[in-house]
């Protein structure tokens, strides 16, 4: 099992904040990209750095590393959302085996669950997880196998009353009744302004019958998608779902 800081089990690089970090320092790509080539001993030209931070490229686990160096900061300060038990317990900078002994279960059984990305830990052993490593609710609800039954349950809400889902969805999803009501209410209305959103012509109707379709299709990503964010889930385009 690789050590609790191996870069190679982060999130994947986020742009955003590696810009952000740079800004915050008031370096030039030129500084960064120095800071970089001295630490791996290889060089960098600026115009790579300028594409990990536009998003056109993508530094592997060890230029991550490299680039956290150079800024001052934790690898953890540069990359997205966790979206594993591995990546959420390497956020968390804990090892396997103190991560078991937190969630109180052998250590072989955590490395399971990280290997298989399945999590099966009773009601103790969940509330440690979710206080210690807290995932992210995509995460858990991924890792706990209940995105299908989430899905089944979304569309049912957003297709006749949501108000009588929230209890369900709670259950499925470790989160505040007060942000899944929140959250079901504007997919709610996001889902009949597309079922509405059809013109007169066969041509318009059936387009907007399509973009139902293709939010319906992904609305567990719309879900995380509105509890990221307070002005609510974007619906799906012209060309598709755009979750």
């Amino acid at each position: 099992m690789p050590p609790a800081d191996d870069p190679s089990l982060l999130p994947p690089f986020d742009p955003a904040r590696a810009v952000a970090a740079r800004e915050q320092l008031g370096l030039t790509l030129g500084q960064v990209a120095w800071a970089v080539a001295a630490y791996r001993g290889e060089p960098l030209h600026p115009a790579v750095l300028q594409e990990w931070e536009a998003g056109t490229a993508v530094p592997d686990s060890g230029q991550v590393k490299a680039l956290a160096a150079a800024l001052w900061c934790s690898p953890v300060a540069l990359v997205g959302e966790p979206a594993t038990l591995a990546q959420c317990r390497t956020v968390a900078g804990l090892s396997p085996g103190e991560t078991a002994a937190e969630l109180g279960m052998t250590r072989s059984r955590w490395e399971e669950a990280e290997r298989r990305n399945r999590w099966q830990g009773t009601e103790a052993q969940t509330g440690a997880l979710l206080r210690v490593l807290r995932p992210p609710p995509a995460c858990f609800v991924a890792a706990c196998g209940r995105t299908a039954q989430l899905r089944a349950l979304l569309r049912e809400a957003v297709t006749s009353w949501w108000p009588h889902y929230v209890t369900s969805v709670t259950r499925v999803v470790p989160l505040d009744p007060g942000a899944v009501r929140g959250a079901l209410e504007q997919l709610y209305l996001a889902y009949q302004r597309l079922e509405n959103g059809g013109g007169a012509s066969p041509r318009a109707a059936a387009a907007a019958e399509a973009r139902a379709a293709a939010f319906l299709d992904h609305i567990d990503l719309y879900l995380w998608q509105e509890l990221r964010s307070p002005t609510g889930p974007t619906p799906p385009g012209p060309g598709g779902a755009t979750p």
